[in-house]
């Protein structure tokens, strides 16, 4: 357990810390990370984790601070601004580099970008991996800045005192994507084996072979897909919703229209009853009607097409 040990009141925290904190918001970016984690050097999944084989640490590091950290904790939780006695005594961070640096990769005997250009592309318009977040506003340097949600450590709060927040968005709307994504890394629902296959496998494959047009097409005007069944692990039926904020163009609908004939073919051969797509208008949706959806990011399912190249 962590036994308690937080001061009994606000003016019991250390000097200045409790009114510093109310500069920061979810999506800050200070300078200056420090990220240790654990690992056994014995059974190194990383090679960061090898690189301490002999010696009896289990605590690794990378050497070097990472340039720049982002907050991750909610704002409210930051601050406690309205908390007689504070309870969070830690926030969540994550560490944030440039990804188009430089390093010598000893694999492949060539210099290498972090990420490379194709996976970039994709970050700098708020696709590719959930557990990266393009930071395209946020520009110390040349290049792409990126958080990196794959590590993130506690912070106690004093720390920040010798820290100033730095914003990383040109909008309140994009800040709160923050918050989103690091839910969704959470929340990711489990599907149905039959589902996986009949339709998430296969949408994969259809959106890596389309051409920049359509491509561009689906990811710009489609906000969500959705997913209703009657239970998601043991589904015995289940309807595509493919929500948007306006009408769809007659392309991108009937492009889906040709998906659901696919996944509808694949569905029966696996005993899957799988319904007619449906096309929602967020505006015009129910309240009740959304709540019954569970969420299916398009985000999440963001193959990088061959022609976005690789370096």
């Amino acid at each position: 357990m962590i036994e308690p040990g937080l001061q009994r009141s606000r003016e019991d925290w250390p000097e200045g810390v409790l009114l510093h904190l109310q500069q920061f918001q979810q999506g800050d970016v200070f300078e200056g990370f420090p990220v240790p984690y654990i690992g056994n050097p014995e059974v190194a999944v990383h090679q960061q984790t090898r690189a301490y084989s002999g010696t009896d640490s289990d605590m690794i590091g990378f050497g070097t601070d990472f340039p720049y950290g982002m907050i991750l904790t909610q704002t409210c939780d930051i601050r406690e601004e309205d908390s007689k006695i504070p309870r969070r005594p830690w926030i969540m961070a994550a560490p944030v580099y440039n990804s188009a640096t430089r390093y010598w990769d000893s694999i492949s005997n060539k210099e290498k970008s972090f990420l490379d250009g194709g996976i970039r592309k994709l970050l700098a318009v708020g696709r590719g991996p959930q557990y990266l977040l393009g930071l395209p506003n946020f520009v110390p340097s040349p290049g792409l800045w990126v958080a990196d949600f794959r590590l993130v450590v506690s912070i106690e709060k004093g720390w920040l005192l010798d820290r100033n927040p730095i914003r990383a968005f040109d909008s309140e709307e994009s800040r709160k994507r923050v918050g989103r994504q690091v839910a969704s890394l959470l929340t990711r629902p489990a599907f149905d084996g039959r589902f996986e296959q009949a339709v998430r496998t296969p949408l994969v494959k259809s959106l890596s072979s389309l051409d920049s047009t359509l491509y561009n097409a689906i990811y710009q005007e489609v906000e969500n897909l959705a997913v209703e069944a009657d239970n998601n692990v043991m589904m015995n039926r289940v309807q595509v919703w493919v929500l948007s904020r306006q009408s769809l163009s007659d392309e991108v609908r009937q492009w889906f229209v040709e998906q659901h004939d696919l996944w509808h073919h694949i569905a029966l051969d696996n005993g899957l009853n799988l319904l007619k797509i449906q096309f929602g208008v967020l505006q015009s949706m129910t309240a009740d009607k959304y709540i019954n959806l569970t969420m299916m990011p398009l985000s999440d399912i963001t193959p990088e097409p061959p022609w976005y190249g690789v370096e």
